[in-house]
């Protein structure tokens, strides 16, 4: 059993070896016509391949534009004052979801672990004031924003800390 394993082995080696020999052997006898039409083939195919890739962005760029304009709008005012009426209420409309924000930013910080997060006016004292996290990746970005700047985000609601609207993984429009 085992000599018939390892011819088996061997003559399949040999197979192999045999058929990337005559794949070698007639690549080389193509003529330069069909050398270059082959050539030519790949880079048609590279084309195609490049112009749906460009399709399929532009096509995800218009959906994720569609999404964004159907998306709920709220101002930071009414953000923090469903949440100071009715924290239930308020975390079945927001938390968990997405939605466009506008208001006016208070501060631009970062947290203990250096997230960057804005502060946008609405709340109902200057402590309760929504507050708004970002990815350190968007670091650049925020650092262009002042005081009193008004903003549009998107975000995903995280509920309150405290009658303290807080969002996270949010960008700017």
């Amino acid at each position: 059993m085992k000599t018939f394993l390892k011819n088996l082995l061997k003559w399949g080696a040999i197979v192999f070896v045999g058929l990337v020999v005559l794949g070698m052997v007639l690549n080389a006898l193509k003529s330069p016509e069909e050398k270059a039409a082959e050539e030519a083939a790949r880079e048609q195919a590279r084309i195609e391949r490049e112009a749906a890739r460009e399709q399929e962005r532009l096509e995800r760029q218009q959906a994720e534009a569609q999404a964004i304009a159907e998306m709920p709008t709220v101002t930071a005012q009414a953000l923090a004052a469903a949440y100071e009426q009715n924290t239930v209420a308020a975390d079945a409309r927001f938390k968990g979801q997405r939605f466009k924000v506008t208001g006016v930013v208070v501060s631009i910080n970062t947290d203990f672990l250096g997230n960057p997060y804005l502060v946008l006016r609405g709340g109902v004292n200057q402590f309760m004031e929504p507050q708004f996290s970002f990815s350190k990746s968007d670091s650049e970005k925020l650092a262009t924003l002042r005081k009193g700047a008004r903003v549009t985000l998107i975000c995903t609601g995280s509920g309150d800390v405290a009658k303290t609207p807080m969002s996270k993984g949010c960008r700017l429009l």
